[in-house]
């Protein structure tokens, strides 16, 4: 085998997609959470946003809490992509690619199941991440999803990914579920609350209605891509102080 060749299959393998059980953990977890929050979001049509907010954000934070130690916790392609962009903790291309197939493919199957079991008074109102701007102000949607995710990505990169200085410890995954339980509250009506490209695909999916998922898709990516290169570049190194240096005590460093 030539040298060429050689680099050329090598190049294949960094960005084939392996399944390891940091990627089953990422189907499971996806699954898990697209099929409760879903459920949730369908009870809000009678109880109210709260519903939706809050089943949305304990999801959220039980299934981090289960799959934080295996996989991280992603749980969602805009946070993969994020961790890819800067590549926090070393994670690679290939992992993200990974990570993100198992991500939507969990969302996409939980979203199914959900929806063959529900009765049909539950589906007058689909649970789709849809809201009463999605049709006519795809701009401020744009707008919402992007700063809602951005939050997120930035809860996310301050608990669960600084390891070094972060002082939730344990509680990352809870602050997580919060980031999502808040940004629902604050968007949900206008946009459907998505923060999470898999959450948008999935019902979309399943419910055959595809027109609005490609801002959904660009607004999220772009703040969890955003969040990343912000909590690295502005938030995420600490200088090295004199008193340091003379230590020899080298400062914390992004993780």
């Amino acid at each position: 085998m030539s040298s060429s060749q050689r680099e050329e299959r090598s190049a294949l393998q960094e960005i084939t997609p392996a399944f390891t059980p940091a990627v089953a953990a990422e189907f499971i977890g996806m699954f898990l959470v697209t099929f409760l929050s879903a459920a949730c979001a369908a009870n809000a049509a009678d109880n109210g946003l709260a519903a939706a907010a809050l089943g949305t954000g304990f999801a959220f934070a039980m299934i981090t809490y289960s799959t934080v130690h295996i996989s991280g916790g992603h749980l969602n392609p805009a946070i993969t992509a994020a961790y890819m962009a800067v590549g926090a903790n070393g994670f690679t291309v290939r992992e993200g690619i990974s990570y993100m197939l198992a991500q939507f493919t969990g969302a996409i199957t939980g979203a199914f199941l959900i929806k063959s079991i529900l009765p049909i008074e539950a589906l007058v109102h689909p649970f789709v991440t849809l809201g009463s701007l999605s049709d006519k102000h795809g701009e401020q949607v744009f707008i919402l999803e992007f700063i809602s995710t951005l939050i997120l990505g930035l809860v996310t990169f301050a608990t669960v990914v600084d390891r070094e200085r972060n002082m939730a410890d344990n509680a990352a995954p809870l602050a997580v579920g919060l980031a999502y339980t808040v940004g629902m509250f604050a968007e949900g009506p206008y946009t459907g609350g998505s923060m999470n490209p898999a959450r948008t695909l999935g019902p979309a999916i399943a419910f055959g209605d595809l027109s609005h998922v490609w801002y959904y898709f660009l607004a999220t990516f772009l703040g969890g891509i955003t969040s990343g290169f912000l909590y690295k570049y502005a938030l995420g190194v600490e200088t090295e102080t004199e008193a340091d240096t003379e230590r020899g005590t080298e400062a914390k460093r992004f993780a």
